[in-house]
């Protein structure tokens, strides 16, 4: 058994989802989800709910008993004196007795690390597994397991209709808690005007004809600062969408101009072409340490942004 525990919105899900298929198929094992994360915390508005249900993903929940046998143990001052005694004795039985070792994981670093692999059976993770290169083997796979459950509703589907229709280019901003939360403001970062002018001259010399089609989470503003040459529409929802309608729609597109969002990253792993151009923004963060090398894989166009 292998679980995954699941924190943040639908694309961090989607990601810790997706590291832990590759690591229970390595280990020809069962994945389960651990939901327990999931709370109202205000900061993190849109992201505390639990999201994979509109995917065609296997849905086993981890219990709390078997949660329990993968935290460490809390060990008192005696018993931390016999594993130190059993480890410089070699032990191992009375090591793993007392520390459950290898059992909880938190990743070592944000970028990928070939020890990942080699974590054992019966390993809870809990990280954010952002790059592609945590669950290569099993790519084909999981684009079953992120394939929609529903069917999209008739305004959705009509889009999405259009879009298939004609060449298409999607460009994604991420605004919303990235504006208002002042820590995501100043760690991750709104992408500047000039990165999207600078991805729609790319989009245009790939595809001169293409319709832009512009999704955000704060559609009106964007509508009133961004106006780019040639064709395009800033997708609205004309009743409540459901949020991976808009996953579904940008991955339809030829060609994807993303933000710094996992939001968009998907949408545009999604799209199988092997024609597609993505854009994305590089530095992924404005403001981080942490190791984001691997977060854009080495086939999309890397594009600088100015940190914000």
């Amino acid at each position: 058994m292998i679980i995954t525990r699941l924190t943040g919105g639908l694309g961090n899900q989607m990601f810790q989802y997706a590291a832990g298929l590759a690591l229970a198929e390595r280990r020809r094992t069962v994945l389960k989800l651990d939901v327990s994360w999931f709370r109202e915390y205000a900061e993190y508005e849109a992201h505390n709910r639990y999201a994979l249900s509109c995917f065609n993903i296997t849905e086993q929940f981890a219990t709390e008993a078997e949660l329990d046998e993968c935290r460490p143990l809390q060990l008192t001052r005696s018993e931390r004196w016999i594993v130190a005694l059993a480890r410089t004795l070699r032990l191992r039985s009375h090591v793993r007795r007392h520390t459950r070792e290898g059992r909880w994981h938190s990743p070592p670093t944000f970028a990928y690390y070939p020890g990942f692999a080699d974590l054992p059976d019966n390993t809870c993770i809990d990280g954010m597994f952002q790059s592609d290169k945590f669950f290569t083997p099993v790519a084909d796979l999981l684009r079953l397991h992120f394939s929609f459950r529903y069917p999209p509703q008739p305004e959705v589907a009509e889009l999405a209709d259009r879009i298939r229709s004609g060449p298409s280019a999607a460009i994604h901003f991420r605004r919303g808690d990235y504006a208002r939360n002042t820590t995501f403001n100043r760690e991750i970062g709104v992408i500047d005007p000039d990165y999207y002018q600078s991805a729609v001259r790319l989009l245009r010399e790939r595809s001169p004809e293409a319709t832009l089609y512009i999704f955000s989470d704060d559609i009106e503003t964007v509508a009133r600062e961004f106006n780019p040459p040639g064709p395009h529409i800033f997708v609205r929802c004309v009743k409540p969408w459901h949020a991976y309608d808009k996953i579904r729609l940008m991955s339809l597109c030829d060609h994807l101009a993303i933000a710094n969002s996992t939001f968009s990253w998907w949408a545009a792993w999604l799209n199988p072409s092997p024609e597609k151009l993505v854009v994305a923004p590089d530095p992924w963060f404005a403001n981080s340490t942490h190791d984001t090398s691997n977060v854009i894989p080495k086939s999309w166009r890397r594009l600088a942004r100015m940190n914000q």
